[in-house]
Protein backbone atom coordinates (compact mmCIF):
# COMPACT_ATOMS: atom_id res chain seq x y z
CA UNK A 1 0.00 0.00 0.00
CA UNK A 2 1.27 3.40 -1.16
CA UNK A 3 1.08 6.30 1.36
CA UNK A 4 -0.67 9.57 -0.33
CA UNK A 5 1.79 11.84 -0.80
CA UNK A 6 2.03 14.94 1.59
CA UNK A 7 1.33 17.45 -1.66
CA UNK A 8 -2.08 15.93 -2.18
CA UNK A 9 -4.03 17.75 0.02
CA UNK A 10 -2.22 21.34 -1.44
CA UNK A 11 -3.44 19.82 -5.22
CA UNK A 12 -7.08 18.74 -4.14
CA UNK A 13 -7.83 22.52 -2.46
CA UNK A 14 -6.30 23.99 -5.72
CA UNK A 15 -8.34 22.29 -7.56
CA UNK A 16 -11.09 23.53 -5.63
CA UNK A 17 -9.67 26.70 -5.71
CA UNK A 18 -9.96 26.57 -9.60
CA UNK A 19 -13.07 25.93 -9.88
CA UNK A 20 -14.38 28.44 -7.19
CA UNK A 21 -12.30 31.36 -9.22
CA UNK A 22 -13.81 30.06 -12.62
CA UNK A 23 -17.33 30.16 -11.65
CA UNK A 24 -16.73 33.76 -10.58
CA UNK A 25 -15.49 34.92 -13.36
CA UNK A 26 -17.94 33.03 -15.56
CA UNK A 27 -20.72 35.27 -13.50
CA UNK A 28 -18.62 38.64 -13.78
CA UNK A 29 -18.37 38.24 -17.72
CA UNK A 30 -22.47 37.12 -17.85
CA UNK A 31 -23.36 40.23 -15.65
CA UNK A 32 -21.37 42.52 -18.50
CA UNK A 33 -22.82 41.07 -20.98
CA UNK A 34 -26.27 43.34 -20.11
CA UNK A 35 -26.96 46.90 -20.87
CA UNK A 36 -25.30 49.56 -18.53
CA UNK A 37 -27.55 50.42 -15.90
CA UNK A 38 -27.95 54.66 -15.44
CA UNK A 39 -27.23 55.84 -11.45
CA UNK A 40 -30.58 56.07 -9.92
CA UNK A 41 -29.71 60.03 -9.61
CA UNK A 42 -29.43 60.27 -12.80
CA UNK A 43 -32.09 58.04 -14.18
CA UNK A 44 -34.52 60.47 -11.65
CA UNK A 45 -32.69 63.73 -13.31
CA UNK A 46 -33.60 62.86 -16.79
CA UNK A 47 -37.09 62.60 -15.79
CA UNK A 48 -37.43 65.56 -13.93
CA UNK A 49 -35.80 67.25 -16.81
CA UNK A 50 -38.05 65.63 -19.50
CA UNK A 51 -41.56 66.87 -17.54
CA UNK A 52 -39.77 70.39 -17.01
CA UNK A 53 -38.39 71.71 -19.76
CA UNK A 54 -39.76 74.11 -22.35
CA UNK A 55 -38.70 75.80 -25.68
CA UNK A 56 -35.00 77.44 -25.86
CA UNK A 57 -33.03 80.20 -27.09
CA UNK A 58 -29.67 81.08 -27.11
CA UNK A 59 -29.02 84.27 -25.20
CA UNK A 60 -25.14 86.12 -26.10
CA UNK A 61 -24.51 88.26 -23.29
CA UNK A 62 -20.61 89.62 -23.18
CA UNK A 63 -20.01 87.71 -26.43
CA UNK A 64 -20.45 84.77 -23.74
CA UNK A 65 -23.48 82.25 -24.91
CA UNK A 66 -26.31 81.11 -22.72
CA UNK A 67 -28.27 78.11 -23.80
CA UNK A 68 -31.79 78.88 -21.66
CA UNK A 69 -35.57 77.90 -21.64
CA UNK A 70 -37.87 80.48 -21.95
CA UNK A 71 -41.18 81.02 -19.62
CA UNK A 72 -43.67 82.75 -20.51
CA UNK A 73 -47.19 81.60 -18.82
CA UNK A 74 -47.88 82.45 -14.79
CA UNK A 75 -48.02 78.87 -14.24
CA UNK A 76 -44.45 78.55 -15.48
CA UNK A 77 -43.40 81.17 -14.13
CA UNK A 78 -44.33 80.19 -10.48
CA UNK A 79 -42.75 76.22 -11.01
CA UNK A 80 -39.80 78.33 -12.71
CA UNK A 81 -36.49 75.81 -11.60
CA UNK A 82 -38.10 74.19 -8.73
CA UNK A 83 -37.57 71.02 -7.85
CA UNK A 84 -34.23 70.67 -10.38
CA UNK A 85 -31.27 69.03 -9.09
CA UNK A 86 -29.17 70.28 -11.44
CA UNK A 87 -28.39 73.06 -13.99
CA UNK A 88 -26.28 72.36 -17.10
CA UNK A 89 -23.18 74.41 -17.16
CA UNK A 90 -24.00 77.93 -19.14
CA UNK A 91 -27.34 77.06 -19.17
CA UNK A 92 -30.75 78.50 -17.66
CA UNK A 93 -33.99 79.79 -17.51
CA UNK A 94 -35.49 83.10 -18.65
CA UNK A 95 -39.12 84.48 -17.62
CA UNK A 96 -40.39 86.60 -19.98
CA UNK A 97 -43.52 89.24 -18.51
CA UNK A 98 -45.92 91.16 -20.70
CA UNK A 99 -44.40 94.18 -19.47
CA UNK A 100 -41.92 95.94 -17.31
CA UNK A 101 -42.55 96.05 -13.74
CA UNK A 102 -40.94 95.60 -10.46
CA UNK A 103 -39.60 91.94 -10.25
CA UNK A 104 -39.36 89.90 -7.01
CA UNK A 105 -37.57 86.30 -6.89
CA UNK A 106 -37.77 83.51 -4.16
CA UNK A 107 -36.21 80.24 -3.81
CA UNK A 108 -39.01 77.80 -2.76
CA UNK A 109 -38.23 74.35 -3.38
CA UNK A 110 -35.31 75.33 -5.74
CA UNK A 111 -31.98 73.04 -4.36
CA UNK A 112 -29.97 74.58 -6.21
CA UNK A 113 -28.41 77.96 -6.08
CA UNK A 114 -29.10 80.19 -8.94
CA UNK A 115 -27.43 83.62 -9.69
CA UNK A 116 -30.58 85.95 -11.42
CA UNK A 117 -30.22 89.24 -13.83
CA UNK A 118 -33.46 91.11 -13.78
CA UNK A 119 -33.34 92.61 -17.64
CA UNK A 120 -35.77 95.89 -18.62
CA UNK A 121 -37.40 96.09 -21.84
CA UNK A 122 -34.64 97.16 -24.17
CA UNK A 123 -32.62 93.72 -22.99
CA UNK A 124 -30.12 96.13 -20.77
CA UNK A 125 -29.22 94.64 -17.11
CA UNK A 126 -30.65 95.93 -14.29
CA UNK A 127 -28.89 94.29 -11.04
CA UNK A 128 -27.35 90.82 -11.12
CA UNK A 129 -28.15 88.79 -7.33
CA UNK A 130 -26.78 85.59 -5.94
CA UNK A 131 -29.98 83.12 -4.14
CA UNK A 132 -29.26 80.54 -1.56
CA UNK A 133 -30.60 77.49 -2.72
CA UNK A 134 -34.28 76.38 -0.71
CA UNK A 135 -34.31 80.20 0.75
CA UNK A 136 -38.00 81.08 1.64
CA UNK A 137 -36.88 83.93 3.66
CA UNK A 138 -35.24 86.23 1.47
CA UNK A 139 -36.85 88.16 -1.67
CA UNK A 140 -34.58 89.03 -4.39
CA UNK A 141 -35.72 92.24 -5.93
CA UNK A 142 -35.24 94.31 -9.31
CA UNK A 143 -33.75 97.19 -8.85
CA UNK A 144 -36.29 98.75 -11.48
CA UNK A 145 -39.18 97.58 -14.18
CA UNK A 146 -37.95 94.42 -15.29
CA UNK A 147 -39.42 92.65 -18.17
CA UNK A 148 -37.54 89.61 -18.38
CA UNK A 149 -35.40 87.94 -15.72
CA UNK A 150 -32.66 85.04 -16.23
CA UNK A 151 -31.82 82.88 -13.47
CA UNK A 152 -27.87 80.40 -14.28
CA UNK A 153 -26.04 78.39 -12.08
CA UNK A 154 -24.54 80.35 -9.59
CA UNK A 155 -21.89 82.97 -9.72
CA UNK A 156 -22.29 82.73 -14.03
CA UNK A 157 -22.53 86.00 -14.09
CA UNK A 158 -19.64 86.83 -11.93
CA UNK A 159 -17.42 84.26 -13.63
CA UNK A 160 -17.73 85.41 -17.11
CA UNK A 161 -17.47 89.72 -15.83
CA UNK A 162 -21.37 90.23 -16.82
CA UNK A 163 -22.24 92.73 -14.55
CA UNK A 164 -25.65 95.75 -14.62
CA UNK A 165 -25.61 97.68 -18.13
CA UNK A 166 -24.91 94.91 -20.55
CA UNK A 167 -26.90 93.74 -23.01
CA UNK A 168 -28.78 90.76 -23.73
CA UNK A 169 -29.04 89.58 -27.22
CA UNK A 170 -31.53 86.99 -28.53
CA UNK A 171 -34.47 87.14 -26.40
CA UNK A 172 -37.59 86.66 -28.24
Amino acid sequence: MTQPSRNAGNWSRLGVGKTVLGLCLLCLVAASCGPEPKPASQDARSKSEAKDTHPAVRLTIGGRHADVEVVSTEEERQTGLMFRQWLAPDSGMLFVFEDAAPRSFWMKNTWIPLSIAFIDDSGIILNVLEMAADDTTARYQSAGPARFVLEMNAGWFQKHSIKPGDSVIGIP
